[in-house]
């Protein structure tokens, strides 16, 4: 017994030692097939008699096992893998998309890949074809209403012109609501190149718009605190990450081509009416700018001023379409190239992209070029040392017509000019300005100018030239510890020059008009801004099912501007435009900034047996805009997720997936530079007939005399940052094999300790100062429903629907302060007040009684008017909504989206000028006849109201003019249904 027990350890013994003589080692990479980028922190697990531990470095793998294994690879969104060991000692693995988990795989704020199961926080990622499906310009127009919680607007339809982008709503009174951008982890500037404020707008683009949408790969729009706290302050209003395309190592060159033409031109234009012509009082006047005329009634009439004895005529007719026929047809063209390729250590990415525009504006001075030049590479120096770099360079050169209320040296605007011309005159016949008949002395009316002179004798132009990139570094110090270091910077310069020519109306017909001194402006413009970041990333599985990834990191930013102005006026030589053609003095204005902010920041994610994540990040940040003694603010944050489906299988006979999650967090938000100490401006004595600037030449001596003063806002040396409080709960749950797909969160944010400039008594000395004041709170539910009724191999359909809601409240203001004057809209206030949505409408109205009815003059009929302003409501919406639908079959595809906004006010110009000239529709109410206001009182010495029985008699002048000068009536509804784009496209095998 003995010998047999013996012979049996002996021959277990042999087994052993063949066995192990058999194992070997076996070497490999793991690549995304999609894209062929690394996959680091792929699972390798063993199936088979060998127990052997992967070691994974970036995507590359070695393990002991023996030839009779099987090797199974498998990551976060991915098919699992299994490959037979066999003879091979190198498996090269690329793994493919799951279907169920598509979208689940995304860049966080550490710029490192991370399941989206993973995350306590909402993260939406969008593909590069949902950016480029149509032929847009701009990184965020082709986003319009497809992202849940995400507003999205343009300043104007010029071409180039700004986007603007909010996530949320609106939490800052001081006016900075925009999101922070990101591009391959180094923040860029997004400020807006322009001159002018509301009365005098030059918009030339935000700088996020410079970004080429064929070099995106995906983008991630970060939207709570948690998720966007390590960023730092500048990401306290969210954070949008933009991916940019790389090359893929081991693959051969490629090259895409893409070109696209673009036809616009105005759609909703206003409703005019098209009974009554040019006059006033219901009287015809062939100098009025205005409709307020009698009823056509198709006699020839003359119009205009005599020139040489004779005059113009024309049948007394509407021009129904005057105001559609003054726009051309607008064309952009886009053309872009891009070429990648590698091997098994380096790749590369370079494009080439060109964007040239003609707005619709009937001239060549509403032009757009860009030409952007991007190249991306990656370097593996060795398996655990690799270096990467971007640089990019864009040349923008834009031509833009001025919008707003009015200008200073140039009279209207475009559009104001536009909107005062009477129905029964065209548009097209004063195209030749220079005519006798429609130059600017013999233009029909002195009270507006022709507007093809306003296109044609005044020029916006800028020409900008920006480089942004980055370099970084990588090394894995141990298998389960890597280091990283990324340097950018973004650069700019901008050379900007504005003309208008000097008009002198002494002489002509239109005496009466105010002479236009003409002139010319010359801004130049420095912006950069640096940016490093040291990183250590640790991952290691603590035990069985408990993983832990911690990051720790230091980064530094700095911020640089610098502006100079130029402005003269009076021209001497007509049609030359240079700061040196004027005896005038030469104005001018000088402002510089520099900005710099340390932080630290850490991370640390749990993750249990792949249904339990738990997300905890901190930072903290020290600003040099802050008080020396008290610049640092430090903001933490926690997530926290819980998939249903892991943790309770059974579930799944219900749900594909049903996850659930919550996060807290804070962010913080500093103050502007030079802010805590009074600084010096240029003198400026007011006369009471006019204003006397420095530097100013003395009549007696001859000598010039300069002045300084101290500035005007006080400055606050104890400022303090504001912070950012968010909590959010949401849900993600998929039926049917993942053809229902169900995206829900709610969230609530608080904004304390307000950044802004309060009005003071000018007693004090100064007429406003900087302090923190109140809190703002931003409340909410985001809904996204993907829907994916069928799905075969030929024929796909697939539909998204978005919903969101923002309900803004202002908490509290200053003790003693209820409301606060955020920015002047003519006569309207727009208000932060008390108890209120942030941004609320007052200004003058009519007076009403209880019930809502008008209160009229018994005498006259008229609408008497409220003594004291009232509320018209909030320029927030009330929801948004979206709608994208998607048919393919085979390499077909049919899409378009729809984009819906609901409630909301805003104050309209356009509305202001088809009231006052009798243009629009809603002007011939009652066919301009008298009549008894609807639903309208008369009060009586009792206090007591009556029905009004007085009819107005001139209902056309006497009821409409008192109420143009109400800006009540020009704030008007926000909500619109808009089909964003349609797109049909093929693509060839």
């Amino acid at each position: 017994m003995k010998k047999l027990i013996g012979l049996l350890a002996f021959l277990m013994l042999i087994g052993v030692s063949i066995s192990n003589a058999q194992a070997k080692k076996v070497t490999g990479t793991v690549t995304d097939k999609s894209d062929g980028s690394p996959l680091p922190g792929v699972s390798v697990a063993v199936k088979g008699t060998t127990s052997g531990t992967a070691t994974d470095i970036n995507g590359k793998y070695t393990i002991n096992v023996s030839p009779e294994d099987i090797l199974v690879f498998s990551f976060v969104g991915m098919k699992a893998q299994e490959i037979k060991v066999g003879a091979k000692t190198v498996i090269n693995v690329k793994l493919e998309s799951s279907r169920i988990a598509v979208e689940e795989v995304v860049i966080t704020a550490t710029g490192l890949k991370r399941s989206e199961k993973s995350l306590g926080y909402a993260a939406t990622s969008v593909k590069s074809d949902e950016l480029t499906k149509t032929a847009t310009t701009s990184v965020m127009t082709g986003l319009k209403g497809k992202v849940a919680g995400v507003q999205i607007s343009n300043s104007s339809g010029a071409v180039g012109s700004s986007t603007k982008v909010v996530l949320r709503g609106y939490s800052s009174v001081s006016g900075n609501n925009q999101p922070l951008y990101v591009v391959d982890g180094m923040p860029i500037d997004n400020s807006t190149t322009g001159t002018g404020t509301l009365n005098d707008a030059v918009d030339f683009g935000n700088r996020a718009g410079d970004i080429n949408p064929d070099d995106i790969e995906s983008m991630t729009i970060l939207k709570g605190a948690s998720a966007t706290a390590l960023y730092g302050s500048r990401a306290a209003n969210g954070v949008i990450m933009i991916v940019t395309k790389s090359g893929s190592k081991g693959k051969k060159m490629e090259i895409n081509i893409n070109s696209s033409v673009d036809m616009n031109e105005p759609v909703n234009t206003p409703d005019f009416q098209n009974k009554f012509g040019q006059g006033w009082s219901g009287t015809w006047y062939s100098t009025e700018n205005g409709s307020w005329g009698p009823k056509f009634d198709g006699k020839v009439r003359p119009y205009g001023n005599t020139v040489d004895g004779e005059r113009l005529e024309k049948p007394f007719l509407a021009n129904k379409d005057n105001f559609k026929d003054f726009w051309e047809k607008g064309w952009t063209y886009k053309n872009s190239v891009s070429i990648s390729a590698g091997n098994d250590r380096r790749s590369y990415y370079a494009s080439y992209s060109n964007v040239s525009s003609d707005g619709f504006i009937p001239s060549d001075k509403d032009k757009f070029t860009r030409n952007s030049f991007s190249i991306k590479a990656d370097y593996d120096l060795t398996e655990k040392f690799k270096m990467s770099a971007s640089a990019n360079h864009i040349v923008k050169v834009s031509d833009v017509v001025a919008v707003g209320q009015g200008m200073a040296t140039t009279g209207e605007p475009l559009m104001g000019e536009i909107y005062q011309i009477p129905r029964d005159f065209s548009y097209t016949d004063m195209k030749n300005y220079k005519d006798p008949y429609y130059d600017y002395g013999t233009y029909y009316t002195p009270y507006a100018s022709n507007p093809y002179q306003a296109i044609g004798e005044n020029s916006n132009h800028q020409k900008e030239q920006r480089f942004y990139g980055h370099f970084a570094l990588e090394y894995q110090i141990l298998p389960e510890l890597l280091v990283k270091y990324k340097i950018g910077t973004d650069v700019a310069n901008s050379h900007i020059k504005q003309f208008s020519a000097p008009i002198s109306y002494k002489g002509t017909d239109n005496a009466s008009k105010n002479d236009i001194p003409g002139g010319v402006l010359q801004r130049e413009r420095y912006s950069s801004e640096v940016n490093s970041d040291l990183m250590f990333v640790f991952d290691k599985d603590l035990m069985e099912g408990l993983n832990l990834n911690a990051i720790a990191g230091w980064n530094v930013n700095q911020r640089e501007e610098s502006r100079e102005d130029i402005l003269v006026k009076n021209l001497d030589i007509p049609g030359f435009y240079h700061i040196k053609n004027s005896s005038s003095r030469q104005e001018g204005s000088y402002f510089s900034s520099r900005r710099r902010l340390y932080g630290v920041y850490g991370q640390i994610d749990l993750g249990y047996k792949d249904f339990l994540f738990l997300n905890m990040v901190a930072r903290n940040d020290w600003s040099s805009t802050l008080p020396e003694n008290d610049r640092s603010f430090f903001y933490p944050g926690v997530g926290l997720g819980f998939i249903a489906t892991e943790a309770f299988p059974e579930l799944k006979k219900i749900f594909s997936f049903a996850k659930i999650r919550t996060s807290w967090g804070k962010t913080g938000n500093d103050a502007d530079p030079y802010s805590l100490e009074n600084v010096l401006a240029k003198g400026n004595i007011f006369m009471g007939f006019g204003n006397m600037t420095f530097p100013f030449t003395n009549t007696y001596t001859g000598n010039d005399i300069n002045s300084w003063e101290v500035s005007n806002i006080l400055a606050n040396a104890n400022v303090k940052p504001e912070i950012t409080t968010e909590i959010e709960i949401g849900a993600d749950l998929r039926f049917l094999d993942n053809r229902i797909n169900i995206d829900f969160a709610y969230y609530k944010k608080n904004t304390k300790d307000q950044i802004a400039n309060i009005d003071v008594p000018a007693s004090s000395g100064y007429t406003s100062k900087l302090t923190n004041l109140g809190e703002i709170e931003n409340k909410g539910i985001e809904l996204a429903v993907n829907i994916n009724p069928i799905r075969s191999n030929d024929f796909n359909w697939n539909f998204t629907y978005t919903f969101s809601k923002n309900d803004s409240k202002v908490i509290s203001l200053l003790p003693g302060l209820e409301k606060l004057d955020l920015a002047p809209v003519n006569a309207l206030e727009y208000r932060a007040e008390v108890g209120k949505p942030l941004g609320t409408y007052w200004g003058e109205s009519f007076l009403r009684d209880d019930e809502g009815n008008l209160v009229c003059s018994a005498s006259n009929g008229l609408p008497l008017n409220d003594p004291e302003n009232q509320y018209f409501g909030d320029s927030n919406y009330d929801f948004t909504m979206g709608f994208t639908n998607n048919l393919s079959y085979k390499n077909f595809n049919l899409s378009f989206s729809l984009d819906w906004r609901q409630g909301g006010y805003m104050y309209s110009r356009t509305a202001y000028y088809m009231l006052f000239t009798g243009n629009g529709a809603f002007t011939d109410y009652n066919n301009r006849e008298g009549f008894v206001v609807p639903n309208s009182v008369n009060k009586l010495a009792d206090g007591s109201f009556v029905p009004n029985t007085t009819p107005i008699p001139y209902q056309y002048i006497a009821y409409f003019w008192p109420s143009y000068t109400f800006d009540s009536s020009k704030c008007i509804d926000k909500t619109y249904v808009k089909l964003r784009d349609v797109s049909l496209s093929y693509t060839f095998p």
